[in-house]
């Protein structure tokens, strides 16, 4: 490589949270400021190089990389931290795009927020349950949490992060240089930059905010025909979601007993509190290599997979009794994923619905995904070894924003569809290696396109567009893709002249 770079570059390697992406000698520069970043991308555009800031590498997708070749990787580790406050005219922070959602949230509880809440400082509404994902990371792809507007007070907010956005500094094109530019959420050009896939650099990001709560986490264990019935009657999901807000339902195959767990701010000001996030493992402190041999175990027996799924539902009662509620800040309930959890691999997709139809949507899903199971376990097969996720937010909804004029993001998993109000995030979840997942994966996706027709988006950094040579290969689902990133081509190409930027699934997209 050119030695005149601006910045040391170390060679690494990279591996993401699947395991299914490997990358050695991966050249990464590590810049301390925003200036520094500008010069690196002014090299590499000049050189030849394409710049990839990394984060946490916590994806299923190829929105870092595939292979090695002439990439660099930014590490942000450097670019870190909260940089600004406002009250006026919402509550507003303002981190740099490195920040770690973990290290955001504790940021924002050390804000005072003047008496807004008991709980201490300030939050966003819901969190994705990562604590290492960084924010630019979670910017790019539209994450979300889980949780819908409860009381008339709370700002309309429960949809994706990336509707939280108010501004944001990035590093674009300008004529043959590129440099640093502010964008606010009114700017037409936004929508196309808010969830970019990799098409952008984002250097800091201001976001709404909330009053800190603290809430209490319970889990219930309903039985699997009254969690999952036909309409909303008491012990429904959506039941459940009308009356806590903030629900996650995992359905382990082969058991009768889903774990819902739900999240109360109502009434849980009092009692013992957790102090640190609450994770949610099988077991405290797995190795790593413990967890490897155990998914590879599986995939060479995937007979075991019923007796798997009981004995694992077994142990979360034991470690989750359905008696015992705990308390804590926002932050320290909801980012609930940690280093040792169980390595996995999901199908993932946003449906669409209106209020009143979430309990009809999650019925026809874990019936359909009940149904292909034991159809594949007949045939002697049992490709999915985890749990069926889901999970419902409320949509994006722009005008609570409180920017006048603010823009929706064009590729956010969350942008409502046409009337919808709700949307039912699924994950269909296995161990890395599984014989016949793909092709379970998808004929599933197939019935999802078919029943939910028009009301379907992906979940960027996770698979879809499923055959059985792997995720993003269908030649259906990566047309439908194609057409709906096509509003957003022009701003990347405006703002990316000489392509320093970019991602190898956006690659493929675009071919």
């Amino acid at each position: 490589m050119n030695s005149d770079a601006p910045l040391a570059l170390e060679s690494r390697d990279y591996e993401n949270w699947s395991r299914m992406i490997r990358v050695s000698d991966v050249p990464t520069a590590t810049p301390l400021s925003d200036e520094e970043a500008l010069a690196l991308v002014r090299w590499a555009a000049r050189e030849g190089y394409r710049v990839r800031p990394v984060g946490a590498f916590h994806t299923w997708s190829p929105l870092a990389f595939e292979e090695a070749g002439r990439v660099i990787a930014v590490d942000q580790s450097r670019m870190t931290g909260l940089l600004d406050f406002s009250y006026d005219p919402v509550p507003a922070a303002t981190f740099r795009a490195g920040t770690t959602l973990a290290e955001a949230v504790r940021a924002l509880e050390g804000i005072d927020n003047h008496g807004a809440s008991e709980a201490p400082g300030w939050a966003w509404p819901d969190y994705p349950g990562v604590p290492d994902v960084t924010i630019g990371g979670m910017l790019a792809i539209g994450a979300h949490g889980a949780g819908i507007r409860q009381r008339e007070n709370q700002p309309d907010l429960f949809g994706t992060v990336s509707n939280l956005v108010i501004s944001f500094r990035a590093i674009v094109s300008e004529g043959d240089d590129y440099v640093i530019r502010e964008f606010r959420r009114d700017e037409p050009e936004v929508a196309a930059l808010l969830v970019h896939l990799g098409a952008a650099y984002l250097l800091s990001v201001t976001m709404r905010v909330v009053p800190n709560s603290y809430l209490g986490r319970r889990v219930d264990y309903p039985d699997w025909e009254v969690a999952y019935a036909p309409t909303a009657a008491e012990g429904s999901i959506q039941a459940l979601v009308e009356e806590h807000g903030r629900v996650q339902a995992l359905w382990f195959p082969f058991t009768q007993t889903p774990l819902v767990q739900h999240f109360t701010e109502e009434g849980v000001v009092e009692g013992p509190r957790v102090t640190e996030p609450l994770t949610v493992r099988l077991s405290p402190d797995l190795p790593t290599a413990f967890t490897t041999a155990f998914t590879q175990t599986l995939a060479h027996l995937p007979w075991l997979t019923p007796l798997v799924e009981r004995a694992t539902l077994r142990e979360m009662r034991h470690l989750s009794p359905p008696d015992h509620v705990w308390h804590g800040t926002s932050g320290n309930m909801l980012l609930y994923v940690q280093h040792d959890t169980l390595r996995v691999v999901s199908l993932a997709y946003a449906v669409h619905v209106r209020a009143g139809e979430v309990q009809a949507a999650i019925h026809d899903i874990a019936h359909h995904f009940d149904q292909m199971l034991h159809d594949y376990a007949h045939a002697g097969h049992d490709p999915i070894n985890s749990c069926l996720e889901m999970r419902v937010t409320d949509v994006d909804r722009v005008d609570a924003v409180g920017v006048p004029g603010a823009v929706p993001a064009l590729l956010s998993p969350g942008l409502p569809i046409g009337d919808s109000e709700r949307v039912v995030w699924i994950d269909l979840v296995t161990t890395p290696g599984m014989p016949l997942a793909w092709e379970f994966y998808a004929e599933y996706e197939a019935w999802l396109w078919e029943r939910f027709a028009g009301r379907l988006r992906p979940e960027w950094s996770k698979a879809w567009a499923v055959s059985a040579e792997g995720p993003w290969t269908d030649p259906t689902v990566l047309a439908w893709v194609r057409e709906a990133i096509r509003p957003a081509v022009a701003t990347w190409d405006a703002f990316d002249a000489r392509g320093a930027f970019g991602s190898p699934l956006l690659d493929r997209l675009r071919a």
